[in-house]
């Protein structure tokens, strides 16, 4: 017998973070969330009706009609759309659409419940597990990779033969925490989220911030469209996650840990869920570790489907069970964090690159990248090449060198027109400019940037005006509301990019798509807002002549 709303209800007040995993147990036993259930949640956690409701229709998963679980979900991201993934909602019955789902390597995911099915077509759609990354190129040392294409990796045993919780074990047995903040800090690793914030400057703040218990998030909300490393990385070396997670719980004097994960990832959260009891089994997490009296409790939740949610602000108010919006900043989390105490906020794979540091130390990690270049970052490559897939480079490393070379190139003896930088955060690259190299000084001097690391490559055969028009499309889908730059500015952009809205002059067309560009990168509240509008100014740098075609109605 299923357990009652009350049983449900009553379990989840003893939990940390309560809400999202309490609608996930009513949604999957009902197969939607009912009034009924969301009047009983309401009252059982003491959350006005209205607030609980506004905050479910936010997800894009949470299904309010019966049935709506089991019903699938057809990735409609920039990748899959080229590969029919309208079509392929057409003909799947009582299909949806939905926003970019991280498999851009394999397309076209569908989801129905708690299984991933991928294929082109209704026919042939399949279970698949996640691609290992290719084989390692050249002669570049990896650090997130060097094991994860070792059998077992995934399990503890495979783990622990490799060296893992060797580095976690060294730390709370013979390092201070403040050693083990200037060995990460010596190491110049930076954030591989997005933002590149200085890893140990980030803990430190957060080991001397007041107040407490601190707390330790792990970002695994991978919502970029073009971005699939995460992934990668969670299903196949899962306790190396666990690993950078506690220690950087150890770092910053956290005793609990939360792993916030897409909801897109249905088969990742059983991996991890596993990995986490494993642990806990062999006294490696828990009240105890490593038999040092050290507490380090990781705490498995997810989320339930809105690109705002990568945003750390607003990742957090979703794990508090408030409206997802971002927060204004300051204060930051590494003083006002979850529920108020000092957090450190970190990417899956920031996380993952610090047992291999603390192994191998600050000086090897460094070494990793080219020239003057610390260490090494995960690049998501999808679109119009022969070999999509994860590949960690060096930073530093030629893009033309890991297009053409590591990936195989463009097929079909085509050319590469454009690619996408940053998932679509950071524009088009094309052109001379194609002649960067992977690090943050050299691609933000072309006015883009490096990111989370998706580059999505497209051949000299598609329209750029309609490639700009699906991803400003996906942030005027995702935009939170919260400011009305954003909110408007993209719906406006869209407008502009499918024709349906907008002068017919060319020159008072570009006047009004420069405006709405300069308004939304100095006024929008969030990366987004500000990421948005250089999809547009990268589209009317590169390819004036299409915009030309464009707006003339050829």
């Amino acid at each position: 017998m299923s357990p009652s709303n009350d049983e449900l209800i009553a379990q989840a007040k003893n939990e940390e973070a309560p809400l999202l995993p309490l609608l996930h147990r009513l949604h999957e036993r009902d197969g939607y969330l009912s009034d009924e259930a969301l009047r009983a949640v309401s009252k059982g956690l003491r959350i006005p009706i209205a607030d609980l409701f506004g905050t479910i229709t936010f997800y894009h998963h949470f299904a309010r009609d019966l049935g709506g679980f089991e019903a699938p979900r057809v990735c409609t991201g920039p990748i899959c759309c080229l590969k029919g993934a309208h079509d392929l909602v057409e003909s799947l019955e009582g299909a949806t659409g939905m926003p970019c789902s991280g498999r851009c390597d394999e397309p076209i995911p569908v989801i129905r419940g708690r299984q991933t099915l991928v294929g082109t077509s209704a026919n042939e759609l399949a279970v698949r597990e996640t691609p290992m990354p290719p084989a390692k190129q050249g002669d570049h040392e990896e650090c997130v990779f060097a094991h994860i294409r070792d059998p077992d990796r995934k399990t503890l045993d495979g783990y622990r033969r490799t060296g893992g919780y060797e580095a976690l074990q060294k730390a709370v047995t013979s390092m201070t925490p403040d050693a083990l903040i200037t060995m990460v800090d010596e190491s110049e690793l930076a954030g591989r989220g997005g933002a590149g914030f200085p890893t140990g400057r980030k803990w430190r703040a957060v080991a001397e911030a007041d107040g407490g218990p601190k707390t330790v998030v792990c970002n695994a909300d991978e919502g970029e469209p073009g971005c699939f490393k995460d992934r990668a990385l969670m299903d196949h070396d899962p306790h190396a996650v666990l690993e950078g997670m506690a220690l950087a719980c150890y770092a910053t004097g956290a005793p609990r840990a939360f792993l916030y994960l897409r909801y897109e990832y249905p088969e990742t959260e059983h991996i991890l869920a596993g990995a986490i009891a494993e642990a806990e089994a062999a006294g490696i997490l828990g009240d105890d570790v490593f038999g040092t009296g050290t507490e380090i409790r990781i705490h498995l939740r997810r989320g339930a489907g809105a690109y705002i949610c990568g945003e750390e602000t607003s990742l957090l108010n979703s794990l508090e069970g408030g409206h997802p919006f971002p927060r204004n900043r300051p204060p930051y989390p590494v003083t006002h964090g979850y529920e108020d105490t000092p957090t450190a906020v970190n990417n899956v794979e920031t996380l993952a690159s610090v047992p291999p540091i603390v192994a191998n130390g600050a000086a090897w990690y460094r070494g990793l990248g080219l020239g003057d270049h610390a260490g090494t970052k995960v690049i998501s490559l999808s679109g119009d090449i022969a070999r999509p897939g994860n590949y960690e480079v060096p930073i530093g490393l030629p893009l033309t060198t890991l297009i053409e070379e590591w990936a195989g190139g463009v097929p079909n003896g085509r050319a590469v027109q454009a690619v996408t930088m940053a998932g679509l955060s950071g524009g088009f690259l094309a052109g001379e400019d194609l002649a960067v190299t992977l690090d943050e000084p050299s691609i933000r001097s072309r006015n883009s940037f490096l990111g989370a690391g998706g580059i999505m490559v497209f051949d000299d055969t598609r329209d750029m005006v309609e490639i700009s028009h699906m991803a400003m499309e996906f942030f005027a889908e995702e935009s939170c509301g919260k400011c009305f730059p954003c909110r408007i500015g993209t719906h406006r952009l869209t407008e502009r990019l499918a024709g349906t809205a907008g002068p017919d002059d060319l020159e008072a067309w570009l006047d009004e798509v420069n405006d709405l560009n300069k308004t939304l990168k100095e006024t929008s509240a969030c990366g987004l807002g500000q990421a948005a509008p250089l999809i547009t100014e990268s589209l009317l740098r590169y390819f004036p002549d299409a915009v030309q075609t464009h707006v003339a109605g050829d």
